[in-house]
């Protein structure tokens, strides 16, 4: 605890620390509660709660209806299918003989292109599905106005 908070009383109107030599607070003109006592020697002060915050009400969370829910399940599984193609095609020459010259070299480029595609896909697929839902929405502001 540094020395300015323990010399200090925390306004239960606007949360700024106010100087224990002050009755009043600077910042909202609150008096200073005559319930605050100094400190314990263990730096422990009182919690304060306050209830009237003007941002209390918690934003309401996106919703997706079904249409858009489907494309973001399905990008999901893509990208999880994607990625476990990626590392088949990398470990392939591992397992299968090819009769191709530097069969490495043909699963690097795979797995990339495997890759690059999947994540393209699952960006697209999520992509409209967030796009759907703001039209959505703003559609719906637009008709209870």
């Amino acid at each position: 605890m540094t020395n300015i908070e323990q010399h200090s009383w925390l306004c239960r109107h606007c949360n700024n620390l106010v100087n224990n030599d002050l009755k009043l607070c600077p910042h909202c003109g609150a008096e200073r509660p005559e319930n605050i006592t100094e400190p314990t020697p263990e730096g422990i002060n009182e919690v304060v709660q306050r209830d009237n915050y003007t941002n209390a009400t918690p934003r309401p969370k996106a919703k997706y209806i079904f249409r858009e829910a489907v494309l973001v399940n399905a990008g999901d599984i893509i990208l999880v299918l994607g990625l476990f193609c990626t590392f088949g095609t990398l470990i392939s020459p591992l397992i299968i003989d090819f009769e191709l010259p530097s069969p490495m070299l043909w699963a690097i480029c795979g797995a990339i292109l495997i890759f690059a595609t999947t994540l393209i896909s699952w960006a697209i697929m999520r992509s409209i599905a967030e796009i759907s839902r703001q039209l959505r929405e703003r559609e719906e502001r637009n008709n209870k106005e």
